[in-house]
């Protein structure tokens, strides 16, 4: 038994991680989550929008906004539905930082189905505002992002992507209020370190596919190369 399997059998009989959801004992020192949980979440399976993944449960390769709108970005792949145990498991990402290894598994598995090990060559994350991460601790996007670099030996860029102005929640707006809300909200401190990389931009939840596209607009504008956008779960 190496000596991390003796720290972790250790750290797990003294203080063991229970499940934020039902309670129960996860097994794991490093999981916030039980296998049960995870297995109930629903998944996005059978037929979605090719372009933003949301399910099309009436057939067709195309939602109806994707049909008559483009985008900066390839497409946007995601675990699930914002709906069940995953809402709750994003929601309870804002304050617990641990549910990064579970949700960052997740995310990992999407990516490594849809985009593929060798379709990208770095991680972004959606950034916050400074007010809101400094409240916050951590930015939940760019904790999942660090996982999926970690477990595939790619690059998460940070602190480049950022935000210049704060700006409304988006749950409370129309599309039309989104796009406004965020036009110009991003900016790229340094483009060279984008120029003709192949990237995923991270976020837990997209509705409209706003947040993503602005942020797509600007690294295209850096002269990045395909865009790909990973979410937790399409609302």
């Amino acid at each position: 038994m190496t000596i991390k399997k003796v720290i972790d059998f250790c750290l797990h009989f003294l203080l063991p991680n229970v499940c934020v959801i039902c309670g129960k004992d996860t097994d794991d020192v490093y999981a916030c989550v039980c296998r049960d949980c995870l297995t109930g979440i629903e998944r996005i399976e059978g037929l979605s929008c090719a372009i933003c993944s949301q399910p099309l449960p009436d057939g067709g390769a195309h939602c109806w906004q994707c049909k008559k709108a483009s985008f900066h970005f390839e497409k946007i792949v995601a675990v699930g539905k914002y709906s069940g145990i995953l809402r709750d498991l994003i929601l309870k990402f804002k304050e617990m930082d641990c549910l990064k290894y579970s949700l960052g598994d997740l995310l990992l598995e999407i990516v490594e189905k849809n985009i593929g090990v060798q379709g990208f060559d770095l991680l972004v994350a959606v950034p916050l505002s400074k007010k809101r991460e400094f409240s916050r601790g951590y930015n939940q996007s760019n904790l999942m992002a660090e996982v999926i670099g970690k477990k595939l030996n790619k690059p998460v860029v940070k602190n480049n992507l950022i935000r210049i102005r704060d700006t409304k929640p988006q749950f409370k707006l129309s599309r039309n209020e989104r796009i406004l809300n965020l036009k110009d909200a991003f900016r790229i401190k340094s483009p060279e370190a984008f120029k003709k990389k192949n990237i995923v931009i991270v976020d837990d939840v997209t509705t409209t596919c706003t947040t993503f596209e602005e942020c797509a607009r600007q690294l295209k504008n850096s002269g990045a190369g395909k865009i790909y956008c990973a979410a937790l779960a399409r609302d």
